[in-house]
């Protein structure tokens, strides 16, 4: 059974729009694993670390990152190159092999999220996307599985890309995961 947590939905009107839907959905892991980096160490796509994809960067403090990767809604890959369409939903899949602090069986996942123009505009600056699980939390299982969402609805100038600025958080602990992609508008 397909587990799927909606956590909140933001919707901004400035140069660009822009929507940001969170979720923890369970999806069934690569074939591959990788080992993870050490402590607070930046991870950046390379030939031996094929599973983190997109030009996703992100630092890691306790969480053990198996894979990061971006897929359109229909679970095809986004290109290396990030071009999407206008209108298109992006989600960021992070498959995290460690890292929650469990209380009573249950984990306590925070996110948040910026959109940022690449000349530095902000765009879009998220609420905490699981504020909704602060009382009730998620189950283990689910937690390995986060999937931020993004959507570009509208750019005047497509020569400008926008810049995807993620932090994940453990409520409970201290894991955390900051990191950003790009995307580009075709």
């Amino acid at each position: 059974m397909k587990l799927y947590y909606q956590a909140a939905t933001a919707l901004i009107c400035i140069v660009l729009f822009s929507s940001i839907n969170v979720s923890a959905q369970r999806r069934k892991p690569a074939r591959k694993q990788v080992t993870p980096k050490a402590k607070n160490e930046l991870v950046k796509p390379t030939a031996k670390n094929e599973l983190v994809k997109n030009g996703i960067v992100f630092k890691s403090r306790g969480f053990k990152v198996a894979e990061a990767y971006l897929v359109f809604d229909d679970e095809n890959p986004v290109p290396e190159d990030n071009k999407v369409a206008l209108h298109q939903n992006v989600n960021m899949l992070l498959i995290i092999d460690s890292g929650w602090s469990e209380v009573n069986g249950r984990v306590y996942p925070g996110s948040k999220q910026i959109l940022k123009l690449n000349t530095g505009v902000e765009i879009l600056n998220s609420e905490e996307l699981f504020a909704a699980f602060d009382e009730t939390g998620v189950s283990p299982d689910d937690a390995r599985y986060i999937t931020l969402n993004a959507i570009v609805s509208d750019l005047k100038d497509k020569q400008k890309h926008v810049i995807v600025n993620f932090r994940l958080w453990d409520k409970k602990g201290t894991s955390e995961l900051t990191g950003s992609y790009k995307l580009f508008i075709k």
